[in-house]
């Protein structure tokens, strides 16, 4: 979603709304609005579609400018005639232009009765303090739940970091600790480099399905990874770093950029038999990339805890990390559905909250 404009689509009068296929296209137009996410960018639901996902990208077109966005992706439910909408970290438009809700929901609608979707998921990348985008959802019939996470939408609760200084100044707002940690990690020899190859790929992979197996968390399969390797790193907008002792791999961390956010994908550590503190040199190596690659802001993902964060939430320890570089919390606005098949929905919520879960710690039993 977008905040207010200077001119709203009712002042200029709606005249369509059109399917965007280009990839340059797109993106410059999602990277107009200031409430961007990487889950609206092209490359991400190219990715999905790995998972099953099928991407549409609308535009909604007035006095020859496309002024407002939405895509949306669409997905078959496994073993029935029926799919689920999503439109992740949107739709991208201003609470108050009524006229491109319309337009763009009557896109939306009409890809649902095609493809016989049960109901539309939004998780607006706004404020969770912000009224308005909640009100214009409620106006045209989305209904707000009460879910603080799901195992399958953009966390609501996210650790994120400025990047509105020069280095040193970022290195000094630093724990204490942390930076502790990044002179001994140096001092006892870890080096941090980029990956070149999809051999490094592949042994990074080796340590999150490790990780994984002792946490108790699934790992995504390696297809994910390469493709994110190849819709980002390769292209210049992503970076594989991996922390070396002694010439063995003891660590990695894969991130992404769109436009001026940086966003951690993946990371992961070995054990070792001494305490290296390579973890956050490589969060701090990120840091330096994203840097130096022009981003305003990282997104370090969920914080794994409620909100606000307290000590016995089972993600503190991370979260608890992470805040050491500096960073914050953001609670963003409720998931919000817009439901088609009443019946099928109430069934649908009732299998999201039993199943997925279960399914969710299958996978990580299942981590390979």
């Amino acid at each position: 979603m977008v905040p207010p404009g200077t001119q709203t689509l009712d002042a200029v009068g709606l005249a369509e709304v059109v399917e965007i296929h280009d990839r340059d296209e797109w993106n410059g137009l999602v990277l107009e609005r200031p409430y961007y996410e990487i889950e609206q960018g092209w490359e991400w639901d190219e990715i999905r579609r790995d998972s099953g996902w099928t991407p549409h990208r609308y535009a909604a077109v007035a006095g020859g400018r496309r002024v407002a966005l939405a895509s949306v992706a669409s997905r078959r439910l496994p073993g029935l005639p029926y799919s689920v909408l999503d439109a992740s970290h949107g739709p991208l438009v201003a609470p108050e232009e009524a006229g491109a809700w319309r337009a763009l929901l009557g896109a939306i609608r009409e890809l649902a009765e095609r493809d016989r979707a049960v109901f539309l998921r939004v998780s607006p990348g706004v404020a969770a303090d912000d009224s308005a985008p909640r009100e214009a959802l409620a106006r045209h019939g989305f209904r707000a739940l009460p879910d603080e996470w799901t195992t399958w939408n953009p966390p609501r609760i996210v650790v994120a970091l400025r990047l509105d200084a020069d280095e040193e100044s970022l290195r000094r707002r630093c724990r204490k600790s942390v930076r502790y940690d990044l002179t001994a990690a140096r001092r006892r020899g870890v080096v941090v480099r980029e990956a070149k190859s999809r051999a490094d790929l592949v042994a990074f992979h080796r340590i999150l399905v490790a990780m994984g197996r002792q946490k108790g968390y699934p790992v995504r399969r390696f297809s994910r990874l390469e493709a994110l390797w190849a819709a980002y790193v390769v292209a210049g907008q992503g970076v594989l770093l991996l922390a070396e002792h002694e010439g063995d791999l003891v660590g990695g961390l894969l991130g992404t950029r769109f436009g001026e956010r940086a966003y951690l994908q993946s990371a992961g550590v070995m054990r070792t038999g001494e305490r290296l503190c390579h973890g956050p040199l490589l969060y701090w190596e990120f840091i330096r990339w994203a840097l130096s690659a022009g981003c305003a802001h990282i997104d370090w993902g969920g914080s794994g805890t409620a909100f606000p964060p307290e000590p016995a939430d089972p993600g503190y320890s991370l979260y608890w990390f992470k805040a050491g570089f500096g960073s914050e919390l953001r609670y963003c606005a409720p998931y919000h559905d817009l439901v088609f098949r009443p019946q099928l929905y109430r069934l649908a919520r009732a299998l999201e909250g039993w199943a997925l879960p279960r399914a969710w710690r299958l996978r990580a039993y299942l981590n390979h």
